[in-house]
């Protein structure tokens, strides 16, 4: 028989009901009407609740009466169908059930709004229950702590539904009563199936497959990595749950894809496979690498990385090579490599170090060092597109999001304010996920809109996917939400149905991006949604490509950052260390052999998936800001001793030295801190690369370089001698030195003038030493040219103390008649002497 409240039938078990006289019947039965209309009325007013209850077993707490729904079958009705329930109660109490008993009711009018659904599944204990149907005892007392499994049967025809019967949801309830005390309620939903057909909503689901955050110690990731894909980590579950659901849509960060698949690990590889084969015909988009938290890059006022480099491929996995900020242990110093060899891959394309706001070199005493790592990035490396374009530009090996869309951003907030969605737009993002909570119809809507906005900003217009708040929790509630999240999704589906039967809509699931599903209910889920025939699943795609409604929706915050995201200073620091890496590394051919190995460093701490891990931030930081300071470090001046300059110009020599793994050129610059010494020009050499010897330990190289300098005057000068980028002369790329130079310029002149004194002095001795040598003690004495000497004489020899002076002369005369003349040294009277003779 069936129940209803003309006949007064009642369950069997359920306590004696007095009967009303039929006055008070009637004025009962106008104070419900009108308590229903009015509550149908107000419901209507609100198409959708902003959140919306789990159904879950009853939430009392533990020390109470639960009961939970197990199985509901079938999940919509049809004439002639028979409606099975099974249910759970488990007594939390401290007391035994005496005689418990377990009731089916059933409200037979359909819900006509999503706020009638709340309503219905929100009640407490108290509330209504609907029109009980059938009822079972437990067959015993229940015990503290114990439960019993209970199974309640009617057929379609004792539910009061038939082929006239309006399509569209009913509420059921499961009541446990003890002695005719109401204890526990769980209520949920059935389906009366349409008889002809509807127009269907089209549903699309998308899920993120982020995370874990990247430590950085290599090995703690590599755990970490593999517990998360593992079959009971998160993103295991995730794949178990959407892998064979195609009508899923994946959001993946494509360096985490990349890793797994070069991992060492066979179990990550696999899934990483697993993933690869999944993604073919399901829409699929692709974060930027290592996904970067957009609203902290953008209430920072820094654009977002771009080129960032991939890890490995498979085929480059346990390279040789060594960390770039490794240590040369045999000089102590921070020698290091430039990490060309490193494990990282570095994808494809230009590195991104130009796209770093704010940061700068290391500066000069003529410029600072700006931006140094100009150029435009290259999308094909992380994803990111540069401009409308819905795939990557080019496949990189290992990258198996390569021809995946890249127009889609997916911030780490729920709701994204404006500056984000700004942002995203600025970097080449034509599209943005708004989750619940965001672009909320206007109250006086009565029916639910698809799930497309349009968002206007300062960067261009936005496409915005609106989630769906109660439909997001529905399908991504996990354990305790069994059966009855199931029948809900049903409900809320066909209540979206039925509020515009002629027009047909598209709404969103975004599950979170922390998402852990249980792989089991929500496949459950997805089978109950494909085989409604008011429900179509839908790929993402077609919701992007349709046109958003005209509806009023409340704006996006303006500016809101998100709890958890990186700080501004944090930020900069990193954008600091990556922009001087990138001026440094422009000493080399080839700058992203440099800065590539580097690069993911960088973006890794700006993760969404720090949030979480804010400790964990702290060090990711700090080693990318050490790994970037010791490449730095590889060029350097040696000091020496002071030096003695006494030319007016020379050549000053310096040593460089090296551990860059490649040629460097520099500029070798002298800053003399005093006019006695002037460096006129810079001097240009490309240092060789260090080498290894045979045991793998790196060998740094060391260039001599001479810099012409001018000295004036004499006196201690302190010079600063510093190393420049030839490419870019306003970039330092070593740690000035100095050591002075004692200018002794003067002493060459004063040294020329001795010199000459000494000369001229060596050179009249040396006449007179030839004049004194000059006579020759055979010459007479008193001889003269035209005077012979005496007889007699010419045997004569001056004396010696005669011989060789000024005044003295000796002639002889050979032949006979010829006139000799000799000056005596008595002057004229010897000659006078002669005379007379």
């Amino acid at each position: 028989m069936t129940p209803s409240p003309s006949s007064g039938a009642r369950p069997r078990g359920a306590a004696p009901v007095p009967l009303l006289a039929p006055p008070a019947r009637l004025l009962v039965v106008l104070v419900v009407l009108l308590v229903v209309v009015g509550g149908a009325v107000l419901g209507g007013l609100a198409a959708a609740p902003a959140t919306a209850a789990v159904p879950r077993a009853t939430e009392e707490a533990d020390d109470a009466v639960t009961v939970e729904v197990t199985s509901l079958q079938p999940t919509r009705l049809v004439p002639g169908d028979t409606l099975t329930l099974a249910a759970r109660v488990t007594n939390g109490t401290a007391e035994t059930l005496a005689a418990p008993a377990v009731a089916l009711g059933i409200d037979g009018r359909a819900l006509a709004t999503r706020s009638a659904l709340e309503s219905w599944a929100s009640t407490g204990v108290d509330g209504r229950v609907g029109i009980g149907v059938t009822s079972e005892d437990l067959g015993g007392p229940l015990a503290p702590g114990a439960s019993a499994d209970v199974t309640l049967s009617v057929p379609v025809a004792e539910l009061n539904l038939n082929a006239g019967s309006s399509w569209g949801p009913r509420g059921v309830s499961v009541t446990v009563s003890d002695a005719g005390a109401r204890l526990a309620v769980q209520r949920t939903f059935v389906l009366w199936a349409p008889s002809g057909d509807v127009t269907p909503v089209r549903l699309s689901v998308v899920a993120a497959m982020t995370g874990p955050p990247v430590d950085p110690d290599p090995t703690a990731y590599d755990d970490a990595l593999a517990a998360a894909t593992g079959a009971e980590g998160r993103l295991g579950r995730l794949l178990a749950a959407t892998a064979e659901a195609t009508e899923v849509g994946w959001v993946a960060d494509p360096a985490l894809l990349a890793a797994a698949a070069g991992a060492e690990d066979p179990a990550v590889t696999a899934w990483a496979d697993d993933v690869r084969a999944a993604s073919a015909g399901r829409s699929t988009f692709a974060l930027r690498a290592y996904d970067p938290d957009v609203s902290a890059f953008a209430h920072a006022g820094l654009p977002l990385p771009e080129g960032t480099p991939l890890p490995a491929p498979p085929s480059d996995h346990g390279s040789s090579g060594s960390d770039p900020a490794s240590t040369d242990a045999e000089d102590g110093s921070a020698d290091t490599e430039d990490g060309s060899t490193t494990g990282s891959g570095d994808g494809s394309g230009d590195e991104g170090g130009g796209d770093s706001a704010g940061g700068s070199g290391e500066e000069s005493d003529d410029a600072s060092a700006g931006d140094a790592g100009g150029g435009d990035a290259d999308a094909g490396t992380d994803g990111s597109a540069t401009g409308t374009g819905d795939t990557t530009g080019s496949a990189v090996p290992g990258d198996l999001t390569a021809g995946w869309r890249t127009d889609l951003a997916w911030p780490g907030d729920a709701v994204p304010d404006l500056a984000t969605t700004t942002l995203a737009a600025a970097s080449g993002a034509t599209s943005t996920i708004v989750g619940p909570g965001g672009l909320v119809p206007d109250e006086s809507l009565t029916y639910t809109p698809s799930g497309v906005a349009q968002v206007a900003t300062d960067a261009g217009p936005v496409t915005a996917l609106v989630a769906d708040p109660v439909l997001t929790a529905l399908l991504s509630a996990g354990d305790g939400s069994g059966v009855s999240a199931t029948q809900r999704v049903l409900a809320e589906t066909a209540v979206i149905a039925r509020e515009r039967p002629a027009e047909q809509r598209h709404v969103l699931v975004a599950l979170p991006r922390t998402w852990d599903p249980e792989p089991s209910l929500f496949s459950a889920r997805l089978d109950a949604l494909r085989s409604a025939p008011w429900v179509e699943l839908a790929p993402v795609d077609e919701l992007l490509a349709s046109v958003p409604p005209d509806v009023e929706r409340t704006p996006l915050p303006r500016d809101v950052p998100g709890a958890g995201e990186i700080t501004e200073a944090q930020l900069r620091a990193l954008d600091r260390s990556r922009a001087d890496l990138a001026a440094f590394a422009t000493v080399v051919a080839d700058p992203a052999t440099v800065t590539s190995p580097l690069e993911p460093g960088f973006v890794t701490p700006t993760a969404v998936a720090f949030r979480a891990a804010e400790p964990l931030r702290v060090l990711a930081v700090q080693h990318a800001e050490q790994r970037s300071g010791a490449v730095r470090q590889s060029l350097s001046v040696q000091t020496r001793a002071p030096f003695l300059f006494v030319a007016e110009q020379e050549d000053l020599p310096v040593r460089v030295r090296s551990t860059l793994e490649q040629d460097a050129t520099v500029q070798v610059v002298l800053r003399p801190d005093d006019p006695r010494l002037r460096a006129p020009e810079r001097r240009t050499v490309t240092i060789p690369a260090a080498t290894r010897d045979d045991d793998g330990d790196l060998v740094a190289t060391e260039t001599s370089v001479g810099v012409p300098v001018e000295g004036f005057g004499s006196g201690n000068v302190t010079v600063e001698v510093e190393l420049v980028s030839a490419a870019q002369p306003q970039v330092r790329v070593a740690e000035p030195q100095e050591f002075v130079v004692r200018v002794r310029a003067d002493w060459e002149s004063v040294g020329t003038v001795v010199v000459a004194v000494l000369l001229g002095i060596a050179l009249v001795a040396g006449i007179w030493r030839t004049v004194r040598r000059g006579r020759s003690p055979r010459r007479l004495a008193g001889a003269t040219v035209d005077q012979p000497a005496a007889p007699g004489q010419g045997a004569t020899s001056a004396t010696p103390g005669e011989a060789g002076t000024p005044g003295q002369a000796a002639a002889t005369s050979p032949e006979p008649g010829r006139m000799a003349t000799a000056t005596a040294p008595d002057g004229p009277a010897r000659r006078d002497e002669g005379r007379r003779e």
